[in-house]
């Protein structure tokens, strides 16, 4: 071809495809590329370049398509072929033309972009990009850097937030996502991410019951009865608890309202059905559970599971039905329970059970303990004292601070450990619901009763702390990782300055009471104990 061409004409020989000829295709397979420097490369490498597994497209992504991320090898390979078709390029221009273009010409065809691109499925103006700074470092450096440059955190800064802004919203309308955001002014989906980068945390609150300040002076008090003072190379700590029974009375459902359930996507969703969900059939329990007996090497020597006594009556059928006939024996529930009935199920099942099940090598001195419900008998209840005096035992009968379910293990985590249990079986009657609870209670773990005992002394550490009130947080031990590790302590100690700061706050307290009962006395309004 013998022809003169302006800066104009090579330009436009530049942006056709005139050069895409079998000489040009024949020298792309003899690059030179350096598969040990995946991000570097130098003009005098003469390994084979290495093959790059590829996805072949028929047409180029366009420009503002989201794309891979290209791999610093692949990054290099990119440059290095423009780089070589560069000088082939001005090499053949500069011999069309019939002169010399200038060294710092680097120049590519517009058809190796465009099979780059295709080849690797990135836009063209990422394959621009590339080359444009391969072109920046050819003439003042020997070898080419074009290796990622993100590092650690990228992408858009965050947004700043202004957190006085939250302050200033009542705490009533931050309930919800939507209501806060309508409060913030701004969309659910920042109030999402705030969440997410923990500027925001959610928190389930729970009713607590109310304590009064002679509730909070009890329950200072009894938790000082339970420490064993420290000797000068001990601190104080928590009495072990060997000896004491901690009973309570629990309804138990045939099934809760809301069940959750695991299923697979071709699975239909279970259906459950009642006659009201407000009288779902029931049966209430009574418990009585004692600290279990476990060696240091984890071997049970007793479980500490007294029993737990259905509330139930077996009554004749009044009249007949499909399901049975009249005059048959059923197992009844029952709805009301008075003191006779606890009184009753006290001195005929509970106490003939501790003396059964208690260790022979155990202290026979035992007390019980009860909380405040009106049905419960008064600790100098004849009968049931004289009952408990009998062969060898010494078993007395104590009530727990008044508003404090937290120090009784069975509200503490007990009932609802066994609960769990008990609602995968879903029974249908009485009767199953009755075999359901006894077996929820035989396959409790005695370990995790320990845990539940461990529990109680660390929530009195929170109870001492906020001076007798239930305003703490429940306190997460990790005891199943510290019992794995073979940490988990035998014994809770106190700090010698919570026990002092506790003592002067009850001394305060009651002179308090003191001072309070004088003025009710003087004016003649009647005190509450």
């Amino acid at each position: 071809m013998e022809a003169d061409f302006s800066p104009e004409e090579l330009y436009e020989l530049e942006q056709s495809q005139l050069w895409e000829d079998a000489e040009f295709r024949e020298y792309q397979e003899y690059q030179d590329f350096d598969p040990e420097e995946e991000v570097c490369f130098s003009d005098d490498s003469d390994d084979e370049i290495e093959e790059i597994d590829v996805v072949e497209l028929e047409v180029p992504l366009k420009k503002g398509v989201k794309t891979k991320e290209l791999s610093n090898k692949e990054r290099a390979y990119i440059a290095q072929t423009l780089s070589m078709q560069s000088a082939i390029y001005v090499a053949n221009a500069s011999a069309e033309i019939g002169g010399t273009i200038h060294p710092g010409k680097k120049s590519v065809p517009n058809f190796a972009v465009k099979n780059l691109a295709t080849k690797f499925n990135v836009n063209r103006s990422t394959i621009s990009r590339i080359w444009a700074r391969a072109k920046s470092q050819i003439l003042t450096e020997n070898i080419i850097d074009v290796r990622n440059q993100k590092r650690g955190r990228v992408g858009r800064k965050a947004k700043g937030f202004d957190l006085e802004i939250l302050l200033a919203v009542p705490i009533e309308k931050r309930t919800t996502i939507k209501g806060l955001s309508l409060a913030l002014g701004m969309s659910t989906g920042t109030v999402y991410r705030l969440l997410k980068t923990g500027q925001l945390r959610a928190h389930t609150n729970s009713i607590k019951p109310s304590l009064k300040h002679h509730h909070k002076i009890a329950r200072l008090q009894y938790i000082m009865n339970q420490v064993i003072p420290g000797t000068v190379n001990t601190l104080p700590k928590f009495s072990d608890m060997y000896n004491v029974i901690h009973i309570d009375e629990k309804w138990f459902y045939m099934s809760q309202e809301t069940q959750r359930f695991y299923l697979f996507p071709w699975e239909d969703d279970p259906y459950r059905a009642c006659q009201s969900k407000r009288f779902i059939s029931k049966v209430m329990f009574s418990s009585g559970v004692a600290r279990p007996h476990i060696c240091s090497d984890g071997i049970v020597l007793w479980d500490g599971k007294i029993g737990i006594f259905p509330f139930v009556e077996d009554v004749a059928a009044i009249r007949n039905s499909k399901n049975r006939d009249k005059g048959t024996i059923e197992t009844k529930a029952l709805q009301s329970i008075t003191k006779e009935v606890i009184r009753s199920k006290m001195i005929e099942d509970l106490l003939p059970a501790i003396k059964s099940k208690w260790p022979s090598n155990a202290c026979k001195d035992i007390w019980i303990q009860q909380d405040n419900a009106r049905p419960h008998i008064s600790p100098n209840h004849r009968e049931f004292l004289e009952a408990a005096t009998q062969d060898g035992f010494n078993i007395r009968l104590v009530n727990q601070p008044a508003q404090s379910p937290d120090l009784n293990i069975l509200d503490l985590g007990f009932f609802r450990a066994i609960q769990s249990i008990q609602y995968k079986s879903f029974p249908d009657s009485v009767t199953s619901l009755i075999e359901a609870v006894e077996n929820a209670y035989i396959a409790l773990d005695p370990k995790a009763m320990n845990f539940t005992w461990m529990h109680l002394k660390y929530c009195m550490i929170e109870i001492l702390t906020v001076q007798g009130g239930n305003n703490y947080k429940n306190p997460h031990k990790g005891k199943k990782k510290l019992e794995r590790l073979g940490l988990l302590p035998t014994e809770i100690e106190v700090s010698e300055k919570l026990l002092e700061e506790t003592t002067n706050y009850m001394n305060e307290g009651y002179i308090v009471n003191n001072v309070i009962q004088q003025n009710n006395i003087h004016h003649n309004v009647p005190t509450t104990t």
